[in-house]
């Protein structure tokens, strides 16, 4: 089970920031975004294609252009290194038939962006693995 805690989603942070495609495909991508994880919500501010900050300290004054918003469990499913199916990308996760991301908000922004925010969202299967090599760790 991941822990979608503080630490994780520093984690997931570290992993985009440190990313070498993300400046490119993301150079243009300045917006906040709400990601929702179960009952959490997190806003994750872009800054030309780097997260500035993350928080789960919202208020109504808490800017955010577009929502995603899925279960847990969907999430949990998501960052496997390789996902179940219908649980690989956004898209599948938001199909009719499936419908367990829903997109809220201003989506034209979630548009232009489409190509760094899903690379940037994949980066969460290498902190994934991170969590699970350190378990392992503890363990030993």
């Amino acid at each position: 089970m991941t822990t979608f805690d503080s630490r994780w989603m520093n984690s997931w942070m570290d992993t985009v920031n440190s990313d070498l495609v993300m400046p490119r495909i993301g150079r243009y991508f300045t917006a906040g975004f709400l990601l929702g994880i179960g009952d959490e919500e997190w806003v994750v501010s872009m800054q030309r294609g780097q997260i500035e900050r993350i928080t789960d300290n919202l208020s109504i004054e808490t800017p955010w252009s577009f929502a995603l918003r899925a279960p847990r469990e969907s999430w949990e499913k998501f960052v496997q290194k390789i996902p179940p199916p219908m649980y690989n990308d956004i898209w599948a996760m938001a199909h009719p038939l499936h419908g367990r991301l829903r997109m809220d908000g201003d989506v034209k922004v979630l548009w232009q962006n489409i190509r760094a925010l899903t690379w940037m969202l994949a980066c969460m299967r290498q902190v994934g693995d991170r969590e699970v090599v350190e378990q392992r760790a503890t363990r030993v």
